[in-house]
């Protein structure tokens, strides 16, 4: 089973509109699914025949709600309750355009917190991988991934952490360490201290190698947009390229990619066969108009054309 965290989940709202029209009234039929980066996750390896347990916080009548939504949609779920409200995220295209209203989240209280830490231990023991998505709601300390991770670590469970800023790096500077950490170049960048593009790849490598916070950590996946990724991997570099396919709906296909990744490993899958599902997840997400779903007809086109060199 593969465990998904999600410590801030949202019922994500989205409105499709030919025109947004400011300051009048703009009638909609919005579309509700049970959001958050684990549960985009949860989805796709649910597509990919993976046995998947959704975990995380969830409070009052929104989070009713988004349990009949997770139920709806087929996912096993088990949420810890808070007394909060779990909050709603607007998504708005129009006229070419994607206009986001994302609220912050309920405040989580420390004895929330542990009921969680408790409950998530149990379900870390019937898990052969854990994936760790998203932001942290109020009132979470930084180190609170950095926690789940050292949990996970001391069972033998691999974990794929798929998170920025304060959290990641308390993740980095923790003894123990994830299996897998995915920040964009601009995150390593400013996690270095650098200002390296693609094109100095030699250099981004003996930066991350000469930073004790990257030591032991089996996978480093660098996303460079329409440049494809590059997967630090031990003593190995890889650069990954992706089909120029059109996409459209990109949102979720870092989501797609962790779900690739944590299949794949689970599988047992060489490096590059690795990359490749990985890769082919997020690239077929952005093919399908549904957040966290794949356009699996093009499965064998998108895996075909991805390319893996190792460098």
């Amino acid at each position: 089973m593969i465990l998904t965290v999600t410590m801030n989940p949202s019922i994500d709202t989205r409105y499709q509109l030919s025109e947004l029209i400011v300051d009048d009234v703009n009638r909609v039929q919005p579309m509700k699914t049970a959001g958050g980066k684990g549960l985009n996750v949860s989805r796709v390896l649910m597509q990919l025949g993976d046995e998947v347990l959704a975990t995380g916080l969830l409070g009052g009548h929104m989070g009713a709600y988004m349990e009949e939504l997770m139920d709806r949609d087929g996912i096993p779920h088990s949420f810890t309750p808070i007394a909060g409200e779990t909050r709603i995220c607007l998504n708005i295209l129009h006229e070419g355009n994607q206009t986001e209203l994302l609220e912050g989240g309920p405040e989580i209280s420390t004895a929330e917190l542990g009921a969680f830490e408790t409950a998530y231990a149990a379900l870390v023991g019937r898990a052969s991988c854990v994936t760790i998505s998203g932001s942290l709601p109020a009132g979470v300390p930084a180190d609170c991934y950095a926690k789940l991770v050292r949990v996970a670590r001391s069972a033998g469970v691999p974990v794929l952490l798929d998170s920025s800023g304060a959290p990641l790096d308390a993740a980095l500077e923790s003894r123990a360490r994830p299996t897998l950490v995915k920040p964009n170049l601009t995150e390593i960048n400013g996690l270095l201290g650098t200002s390296f593009t693609t094109d100095q790849l030699d250099e981004l490598q003996q930066a991350l190698r000469s930073d004790k916070r990257f030591e032991d950590i089996s996978w480093v996946v660098v996303s460079a947009g329409a440049a494809g990724s590059i997967a630090f991997r031990g003593e190995r570099t890889y650069r990954v390229t992706q089909p120029p396919i059109p996409a459209v709906n990109a949102t979720g296909s870092g989501d797609a990619t962790i779900a690739g990744f944590a299949h794949a490993i689970v599988g047992g899958n060489d490096d590059e066969t690795v990359l490749r599902i990985a890769n082919t997840c997020g690239k077929l997400n952005a093919m399908d108009p549904q957040t966290g779903h794949l356009a699996m007809e093009h499965w064998d086109e998108v895996y075909g054309a991805v390319k893996v060199t190792e460098l």
